[in-house]
C-alpha cells in the first residue's frame, strides 16, 4: 500500500493551501550568491488573505453546552454536570409557580399590540376590566396599549382603523397607571412582533417610561421550556437538557434577585440575558409557523422542578455558552473558573478575512502588513486573544480580542491566525491550527513534534525508520493538486525525486515520482510555491558540485520540468531555505547562510527571479539546522527556527517586515536531529 521507509504510522492531516496575491511588478533580476547585479525597487504591497481558525462559540464562561452534552453522553447526571462547571456551588429547590417578568427586546415600536380573542381583560394596579366584544363598526381583530400624552390608552383595530375602547371602567383603570396587562381566558396571548405574532403563556404588559416597553408576565414553569428549547438543541441527551434547565432557572433567579425594588422587569428575552421565544410563532393570518417548547424540554423542566444552583448569597450567576473550545474562561464569581474541558467537542471553525476588509475597518493602518495577537495562555493556539494589533504601512491599531471578535463576527476569541500574503508553509500536520516540526536522526529515524501554537512542542513521536536512504528533502504543499502537506525527498539509491502526500486520513499515501533519475546530484531542496507568480508551484534545487540554483516547475502531468537556472555560486552557502514572504512585499523569499556565518535574505520578485539581497544577521555559522517559511508562535507572522552546535533550539520570531524580534531559546537536546526545512 505504501512504499515509504518502513514503520510509517503517524497521522498527518491535510492543510489548506496558502493563499496567493498578485504582484504589480514582474522584475527580472539575475543575482548570484556572491554578488548583486541590478537593483530594483520592491513591488508594491498587494492583497492578502487572513485565515482565522478557531475553537469554541461564545464567551466560554461557566457551562459549555457542548461540554454538557459530552458529559451527559459519558454518563454524567445533570447535578454532576453542573458541579463540574460551577464548582463550590450547591443545588437548592424553589417553586416554578413563581412569577417572572421578561422584557421583550424586539418590541420597539412604542406599543403593545395583541391579537384579539374572546374573554380578554385589562389589568392595572386599580383592578381588572373585561374588554368589549365589539366597537363601533364591528369586532376588533387586535388590541393595543400605547402612550398618549403620558397616559396609557387602549384601542381596538376594526377593519383598518384603530378605535377607542369606549368603556368608562377601562378609562378609570388606565388613568395614572404605570403599567397595564392584557390577558385572555385561555392563559395564552399573541403579541405582534413585526409581521408575525408570538404566543406566550401569561399576560402582555405595557410599561410607561421614556419609551414604552413591553414585558411578558409568566411563571418559571411556562418560561423555562421555551428557554431550554431556544438555547439548546431539543434532540440532545436528557441530562444535558436537564442541566440547561437548571442553569437557565438559576440565571433568571439571579437576574430577578439582582434587580432593584422599582425595576419593571426581571430578565430579558435575548442573548443579553437568555433567549426566550414563548410558545409559538404565527403568521399575520393566524397560521402556525413553528412551536418552541418540545416534549423533551418540558420533561427537562419537570424533572428538575424548582432546582437551581446556589452560591453563598442565593441563586448563582450561572453563565453559559455554546462551547468553551476545550478550556473555560474565568468569570466574575469564584465558581466561574478557568479550566480544561475535555468533554467539549465543538468542531473548529474558519473565518477568512481580506487585507482590504481590515484596512476598511482600521483605516489608520494604511496598507495591511501584519496581525499579531497577545493571548491569555489558556487552551488551544496559546489561549484566547486578549489584544489584537493590526499593523500596516501607516501605523498600528490595537483592539481587545472581544472587540476584534465583534467586528468580524467570530464565534469566540480563541483562534489562530494564518496570513496568506504569499507562499508560506503552515506545516500543520495534525489539523490543530498550529505548525509541527519534523526531523531525522543520523540512524534514519523520522520524528514529529506537535506544535502547541506558542513555539513550544509536545514530546516527540516516532514516525518511522529508514530515512538514511533518502537524500535532500523539504516540506511543501500543492504539488499533487490538493491542499495537503507534502514531503519531497530524493531517493539516494535511484536518484529519483519522490513526493509523499498526506492521504487526509492520518497517513502518507504511496509516493509518486515527480522527477526521474539524476536528482542525487542535488544537495538542497526548497519549496517553489509561488516562485513564478501567483498560482505557480514547483521545487528549487541546488546542484551539489556546481552550486547552481535551479527552479523546476510543476507540469500538467504532475512531474517537474526544469524552468532554468536562477542563480550560481550557491555552493558557498551552508544553508539554503524557503522563507515564505518574509519581508511582506508580496514575493516568496529565500534565506541562506554564507561561509562567513552571515544570514542573507534573497527576496523573490514573485515573477521567477530575485531582488537585491539583504543581510539579516551574522554569527550563524554555529547553526546546524534552519527551518523557515512558517508561523511557529501563532502571531500570524513568519518565523525562523534554528538549532545550534550545542543542541539548543532557537526561535527567531519575524516582525512581518523583514526583521527579527529578540530570539528565544525554546528547547535543548537537538544536537542529534536534523530539521527538515
Amino acid at each position: 500500500m505504501q512504499v515509504l521507509p518502513r514503520g510509517w504510522s503517524e497521522v498527518i492531516a491535510s492543510v489548506r493551501p496558502p493563499g496567493r496575491r498578485a504582484l504589480a511588478a514582474t522584475i527580472a533580476v539575475l543575482m548570484v550568491a556572491g554578488a548583486l547585479i541590478v537593483a530594483q525597487p520592491p513591488p508594491a504591497a498587494a492583497a492578502a488573505q487572513i485565515s482565522l481558525t478557531g475553537r469554541g462559540y461564545g464567551h466560554g464562561i461557566g457551562m459549555s453546552q457542548y461540554g454538557a452534552l459530552g458529559r451527559a453522553q459519558a454518563g454524567h447526571g445533570y447535578a454532576q454536570i453542573l458541579a463540574a462547571y460551577y464548582p463550590g456551588t450547591s443545588l437548592a429547590t424553589g417553586n416554578d409557580s413563581q412569577a417572572v417578568r421578561v422584557l421583550v427586546t424586539s418590541d420597539t415600536d412604542g406599543q403593545a399590540s395583541v391579537r384579539a380573542e374572546t374573554a380578554m381583560t385589562v389589568t392595572t394596579a386599580r383592578g381588572t376590566a373585561a374588554l368589549p366584544g365589539s366597537l363601533s363598526g364591528g369586532a376588533p381583530t387586535q388590541w393595543r396599549l400605547r402612550t398618549v400624552a403620558g397616559t396609557l390608552v387602549l384601542e381596538g383595530l376594526v377593519g383598518t382603523t384603530w378605535r377607542a375602547h369606549g368603556t368608562p371602567a377601562i378609562s378609570n383603570l388606565l388613568s395614572g397607571a404605570a403599567s397595564a396587562d392584557l390577558a385572555a381566558a385561555d392563559g395564552t396571548i399573541q403579541l405582534q412582533l413585526g409581521s408575525r405574532f408570538r404566543e406566550y403563556r401569561g399576560a402582555v404588559r405595557a410599561v410607561l417610561g421614556t419609551s414604552q416597553r413591553t414585558v411578558v408576565v409568566t411563571t418559571y414553569a411556562s418560561y423555562l421550556p421555551s428557554v431550554v428549547a431556544s438555547e439548546m438543541p431539543t434532540s440532545w441527551h436528557a441530562q444535558a437538557l436537564a442541566a440547561q434547565a437548571v442553569a437557565a432557572r438559576s440565571y433568571a433567579l439571579f437576574d430577578q434577585r439582582s434587580k432593584s425594588a422599582g425595576a419593571t422587569y426581571d430578565t430579558c428575552d435575548s442573548v443579553q440575558c437568555q433567549v426566550f421565544n414563548g410558545e409559538a410563532d404565527y403568521s399575520a393570518a393566524g397560521a402556525l409557523v413553528r412551536t418552541w417548547p418540545t416534549a423533551s424540554t418540558r420533561t427537562a423542566v419537570a424533572a428538575t422542578a424548582g432546582r437551581y444552583v446556589r452560591d453563598s448569597a442565593g441563586p448563582a450567576f450561572t453563565q453559559f455558552s455554546a462551547s468553551n473550545g476545550g478550556h473555560s474562561v474565568a468569570g466574575s464569581r469564584p465558581y466561574l473558573v478557568a479550566a480544561t474541558d475535555p468533554y467539549d467537542t465543538y468542531p473548529t471553525w474558519t473565518v477568512e478575512l481580506t487585507s482590504s476588509r481590515l484596512e476598511s475597518a482600521y483605516p489608520a493602518i494604511g496598507s495591511f502588513r501584519t496581525l499579531s495577537v497577545a493571548r491569555d495562555g489558556r487552551g488551544s493556539y496559546g489561549g484566547r486573544a486578549q489584544t489584537v494589533v493590526v499593523s500596516g504601512t501607516g501605523g498600528s491599531v490595537s483592539v481587545s480580542g472581544a472587540a476584534f471578535r465583534s467586528a468580524f463576527g467570530l464565534r469566540s476569541t480563541l483562534f489562530a491566525v494564518t496570513i496568506n500574503q504569499l507562499p508560506s508553509l503552515p506545516r500543520d500536520l495534525d489539523a490543530n491550527g498550529t505548525a509541527d516540526l519534523l526531523a531525522t536522526t543520523a540512524s534514519g529515524h523520522l520524528y514529529r513534534w506537535m506544535g502547541r501554537g506558542d513555539a513550544t512542542f509536545l514530546p516527540r513521536t516516532l514516525i518511522g525508520p529508514g530515512w538514511q536512504q533518502m537524500g535532500a528533502r523539504t516540506i511543501t504543499t500543492g504539488l499533487g493538486g490538493r491542499s495537503s502537506t507534502e514531503l519531497v525527498a530524493v531517493d539516494a539509491r535511484s536518484g529519483r525525486l519522490l513526493r509523499y502526500p498526506s492521504n487526509g486520513t492520518g497517513r502518507f499515501a504511496s509516493p509518486s515520482v515527480i522527477g526521474s533519475a539524476g536528482w542525487q546530484t542535488m544537495d538542497a531542496l526548497l519549496s517553489g510555491l509561488g516562485w513564478d507568480g501567483p498560482g505557480t508551484n514547483g521545487v528549487i534545487a541546488r546542484h551539489a558540485s556546481t552550486g547552481a540554483l535551479y527552479y523546476y516547475v510543476l507540469g500538467s502531468n504532475g512531474t517537474l520540468r526544469s524552468a532554468g537556472r536562477i542563480g550560481v555560486g550557491w555552493n558557498t552557502m551552508s544553508h539554503v531555505l524557503f522563507a515564505g514572504d518574509w519581508n511582506g512585499d508580496g514575493g516568496p523569499d529565500v534565506m541562506a547562510v554564507d561561509q562567513g556565518g552571515r544570514l542573507w535574505l534573497y527576496p523573490g520578485s514573485g515573477a521567477g527571479s530575485f531582488l537585491p539581497r539583504q543581510q539579516l544577521g551574522h554569527g550563524w555559522s554555529g547553526m546546524s539546522s534552519l527551518v523557515g517559511g512558517s508561523d511557529w508562535n501563532g502571531d500570524g507572522v513568519l518565523d525562523l527556527l534554528a538549532t545550534d552546535g550545542t543542541g539548543r533550539l532557537w526561535l527567531y520570531a519575524g516582525n512581518g517586515t523583514g526583521a527579527f524580534r529578540p530570539r528565544q531559546q525554546i528547547g535543548v537536546g537537538w544536537s542529534s536531529f536534523s530539521l527538515i526545512t
